[in-house]
């Protein structure tokens, strides 16, 4: 006859279920495989949509005449020599005429921040700052034992490097010789 099986139809026979050989079991099985396969990614990806949106969530925001910022943390600031709060606008900053260069990231005066910018939740900015908001920490240190923000050295207290008027620890170290 004109017409041979070759391995290619057969193949296809076994795939259309019409041949005897078994293949339909191999297909069965990787269906499943890809479906358990679908159905990970799935949850992981569900799951880490629901981490970050936690994590915005948990974020410090403030606001000060309708603008929005998040604030990413406490810095020392060498040239102040003290701590100062880091932030960043959530929308595009451009130059403003003796006020500000164009920028990112900003820092404030610890003392002068409390007074000027509003605390505000995430639920209270509006869309636009929402979409520029970033899921945090922005630092990360396996070492570091000390609370992530800073408080006042009592007056008369001092830090442990002699310098500013905040610290991460409550009491300054003290050093001594034996």
């Amino acid at each position: 006859s004109r017409f041979e099986l070759t391995p290619c139809s057969c193949a296809c026979q076994r795939l259309a279920g019409s041949c005897d050989s078994g293949m339909l079991g191999y297909v069965k099985n990787l269906i499943s495989l890809s479906t358990g396969c679908v159905a990970g990614a799935t949850a992981a990806t569900a799951y880490r949509c629901y981490e970050r949106n936690e994590q915005l969530h948990a974020g410090s925001y403030v606001q000060k005449a309708g603008d929005y910022y998040q604030v990413l943390g406490h810095a020392w600031d060498f040239s102040r020599r003290d701590f100062c709060v880091v932030f960043r606008p959530l929308r595009h900053v451009d130059a403003k005429t003796d006020s500000h260069e164009a920028h990112v990231l900003a820092t404030w005066d610890i003392l002068q921040f409390g007074s000027s910018y509003e605390k505000v939740s995430y639920a209270d900015l509006d869309t636009a700052a929402k979409a520029s908001a970033l899921p945090g920490p922005f630092w990360k240190d396996p070492e570091w034992a000390l609370p992530a923000e800073t408080s006042p050295v009592a007056p008369g207290d001092g830090t442990s490097s002699g310098l500013g008027s905040r610290s991460h620890q409550e009491r300054p170290t003290k050093r001594s010789l034996f």
